[in-house]
């Protein structure tokens, strides 16, 4: 986040510069002595003039910056109130404390009241400037904040539809499938049937399940199987699931099946080397377990199921672990259950 240019050393350097300079000549024509500037501009009151405005401004920056912290506390219009009536009247002590010193130990006189209200008039008059342009470009940028904040909002949303319109759709799965189904249709119509019937029952309970935050294991095992014979009548592909698990459980919709389906896309399958995942239960968990046969360019990790692990953290505070040794990979998987069934 981009400071506040008031924050700049640039313009904390050269404002009060300016400020001085401005309320030098001020006070030149309120005393009638413009005169004076065609004589001797460069004089000793016109360094007090920028000293002071330097002490002036540095401290308004440190009180506006430490009031910050109050902004919670009042509404927006009180607040505003608050601030400048708070370092008006502190300015107004400082440039008065400044100046009586100044007239004591350098001119070797007090001031009088006129002279005091007159450095007070024009100094309030630049604090509540410097005020305005704090206020008004911190609420500016603010607001712009909350824009770009609503933004990336907007642009997570779209990314997560997107996301799950993929998963949803899964286009790999469907273009590759109605490829096959071409070829089926041409060389073995009796088989296309049964391949359609697979198909539509796994895409019946992907559009099903969108509506659903969670969803039975078994219902979940029962597409997937549905998927693996799918999987079965592409070419060169040679899978099995063994289900060792008794129970049923909660699990989130589709995890299964995009976990089984990522699996198959990154293992080394022939029509000779078979692909047995087996699914067990330990504790809070479920595991699959399989050989390991990754292909060279695309090989399995958790990047892949990056999404599913995210969608997990919502329900679980266990995390989706992916362990390979001994020519072996174990994806544990947390069992999900509701409020009313751990009672």
């Amino acid at each position: 986040m981009k400071k506040l240019f008031i924050h700049k050393p640039l313009f904390r350097l050269l404002s009060p510069v300016f400020s001085g300079v401005v309320v030098y000549l001020l006070i030149l024509l309120v005393n009638n002595n413009v005169a004076q500037v065609q004589q001797e501009f460069i004089g000793q009151e016109l360094y007090v003039c920028i000293g002071l405005s330097y002490i002036v401004q540095e401290f308004l920056r440190f009180l506006l910056v430490q009031l910050k912290r109050f902004s919670n506390i009042f509404s927006t219009p009180i607040f505003v109130l608050l601030q400048v009536l708070i370092t008006i009247t502190l300015c107004v002590l400082i440039v008065s404390l400044f100046m009586t010193i100044y007239y004591k130990k350098v001119l070797g006189f007090s001031p009088n009241f006129e002279e005091l209200l007159l450095f007070n008039s024009i100094f309030s008059v630049v604090s509540i400037i410097y005020i305005l342009l704090f206020i008004s470009h911190e609420y500016l940028h603010k607001i712009n904040t909350n824009k770009l904040k609503e933004e990336q909002q907007f642009l997570q949303h779209i990314e997560e539809d997107f996301q799950e319109f993929k998963q949803g759709i899964n286009p790999s799965l469907l273009f590759e499938s109605l490829e096959n189904l071409l070829v089926l249709i041409q060389n073995n119509t009796h088989v296309a049937d049964d391949f359609i019937d697979h198909l539509a029952t796994i895409y019946r309970y992907i559009l099903s399940s969108k509506e659903k935050q969670l969803v039975t294991f078994n219902d979940e095992l029962e597409t997937t199987n549905e998927l693996v014979k799918l999987f079965n009548y592409l070419p060169y592909r040679n899978i099995k699931i063994s289900n060792e698990i008794k129970n049923d459980f909660l699990v989130v919709p589709r995890s299964l099946l995009f976990i089984i389906e990522q699996i198959i896309r990154t293992t080394i399958i022939s029509s000779s080397l078979e692909l047995k995942i087996v699914l067990k239960e330990i504790e809070d968990n479920f595991i699959l377990i399989y050989e390991v046969n990754d292909k060279i360019t695309t090989p399995f990790t958790l990047q892949k199921i990056k999404e599913i692990e995210r969608v997990y953290a919502i329900y679980s505070n266990l995390n989706i672990q992916v362990v390979t040794n001994d020519l072996k990979r174990t994806i544990t998987i947390p069992k999900l259950t509701t409020k009313t069934e751990e009672n």
